[in-house]
């Protein structure tokens, strides 16, 4: 039985927390946000709520396929029976897409709660800003110097960025120091009454807009009328410092456009930067790892850019120990 330390408990870490906690070790698990499940996020604003991360999550795998319908039994997750339309020049028509999506009920992050319960110890609001290993263990500090552990080894679950300055002293360092990830601004917007349009998710081109979502489409979700616009990752990256009006004005404006309606009154809103959304090219290496040090390093960033890819991830780093 060892003790590990998990930094992140975005979909990677706590997939490795799954593996590692099955195994019998300790883990405990540190996350900046309040919360677990990374760009598993939801958003609550006066009586409106969004998934405002991961839209939803599909399987490729046979291993994760797996999973999902043992998370599906187990009433975490449930299928988001929609169709995707495609929005481009030529108007607005059904995709000939047939993936098979899944959500986390009644919200994405319901879905990491679950997951993160098997956690010796989960420590939230605390950005680790180091890490030193002695001999054989290892002992992090968080940004108010506060020390943690000391724990016989390390899994990293954050974008490669963050990752960096966690591993001065490892190769994995240079593994990693080229890897790009890529924003994406996302708009929620709530109305006091339905939008008039057969869409309920979208594929949107020839716009500042990649991706658009009736929330409340989705299964157990709250019946008032909820939106998710998530900008195209090459306008997020030009417009990544852009004034928080002016992308917020672009995006209601591109929404409207694309749906081809006017008139609808906006009743809540919310904007988001999510300054690493997506690896531009993943490593597709499943997980890093320095034996020498005992850390590894996981994320969607090492596998495939996607919560599947994140799981995968997870499963390979707990692998190593």
């Amino acid at each position: 039985m060892k003790r590990i330390a998990i930094v992140g408990a975005g979909m990677a870490g706590l997939s490795a927390l799954s593996a590692l906690t099955k195994q019998g070790h300790v883990v405990t698990l540190f996350d900046k946000s309040r919360g677990s499940g990374g760009r598993m996020a939801s958003k609550k604003v006066g009586d409106a709520s969004w998934d405002m991360g991961a839209q939803f999550i599909r399987a490729h795998d046979a291993s994760f396929m797996k999973t999902l319908h043992e998370w599906q039994h187990q009433g975490w997750v449930s299928e988001w029976a929609v169709t995707p339309h495609v929005i481009d020049a030529e108007g607005i028509r059904l995709s000939d897409d047939e993936t098979t999506r899944y959500v986390g009920v009644s919200r994405m992050t319901a879905l990491s709660r679950q997951l993160l319960a098997p956690a010796t110890e989960f420590i939230p609001n605390t950005r680790i800003v180091s890490c030193q290993r002695t001999d054989s263990e290892w002992l992090l500090t968080d940004e108010n110097d506060q020390h943690h552990g000391p724990f016989d080894s390390l899994i990293i679950n954050t974008p490669p960025q963050q990752a960096l300055p966690l591993l001065e002293n490892s190769h994995l360092a240079a593994a990693i120091n080229d890897v790009e990830m890529l924003p994406c601004w996302t708009l929620l917007l709530a109305f006091p009454e339905r939008i008039d349009t057969p869409v309920d998710a979208a594929f949107v081109h020839d716009s500042a807009i990649a991706w658009l979502a009736r929330n409340n489409s989705k299964p157990l979700r709250d019946s008032g009328e909820t939106w998710v616009i998530q900008a195209s990752h090459a306008w997020s990256q030009e417009q990544v410092d852009a004034p928080r009006e002016e992308v917020l004005h672009a995006l209601e404006q591109a929404f409207f456009t694309a749906l081809g309606v006017q008139g609808y009154a906006v009743s809540e809103h919310w904007l988001h930067r999510w300054l690493y959304a997506v690896p531009a090219k993943p490593l597709d290496a499943g997980a890093l790892f320095d034996a020498d040090r005992a850390v590894a390093v996981c994320g969607d960033w090492c596998q495939r850019g996607t919560l599947e890819g994140a799981w995968l991830s997870g499963q390979q780093a707990a692998s190593y120990f």
